[in-house]
């Protein structure tokens, strides 16, 4: 039984050690100046099987309810994360040059993945609301929504003030986190 609950729960894990990952890359970037694409091959590793296993618990949850929300849920969250790493890759290849973090607020290929990110973001938001009672977590959807007005203020306001990124992310990572341990009690 505890196999299946870490199972259920390491998608979200995953997903939080990857966004905590971005965040520290992030603060070493805002203090070198320099970007090294090294820890990126592992961050994508981490990515891609956070969104794996996360497209599996809900696929999962579909089997199990048959409400074609979770339904549609796998299919969306899957076909929108693999949209968000191609635009990213995408804008990272496409960088000759790299100028200092602050360069790169209101850029539109961020602003993108801000967007589709969003969109991610509530729609499992209440997904997991939908699944899961907040009696015991009644800061939970504070938290999630905090992170998400922060990330996408992160990628406006970055040429003012460059830790902001950092700091949603490491918010973003907490909210991630709090899923996951709200999606244990649950099937």
């Amino acid at each position: 039984m505890e196999a299946e609950v870490l199972t259920r729960q390491a998608g979200f894990f995953l997903s939080s050690l990857t966004t905590i990952s971005l965040a520290v890359l992030s603060i070493e970037f805002i203090l070198d100046y320099k970007l090294s694409f090294f820890p990126f091959s592992f961050i994508i590793v981490l990515y891609l099987a956070g969104l794996y296993l996360r497209n599996r618990f809900w696929r999962k949850a579909w089997k199990k309810d048959r409400k074609t929300l979770f339904r549609y849920s796998y299919v969306i969250i899957w076909i929108i994360g693999i949209a968000l790493l191609l635009i990213f890759l995408y804008f990272g290849n496409s960088q000759i040059t790299v100028f200092p973090l602050g360069h790169y607020a209101l850029n539109p290929y961020l602003l993108l993945i801000a967007l589709l990110w969003t969109v991610y973001s509530v729609f499992e938001i209440y997904m997991v609301n939908s699944i899961s009672s907040l009696a015991k977590y009644k800061n939970a959807n504070y938290l999630a929504i905090a992170a998400i007005v922060l990330v996408d203020l992160s990628f406006l306001l970055m040429n003012h003030f460059v830790y902001i990124l950092p700091i949603s992310l490491f918010l973003l990572s907490l909210s991630t986190f709090v899923s996951s341990i709200r999606v244990a009690k649950i099937y």
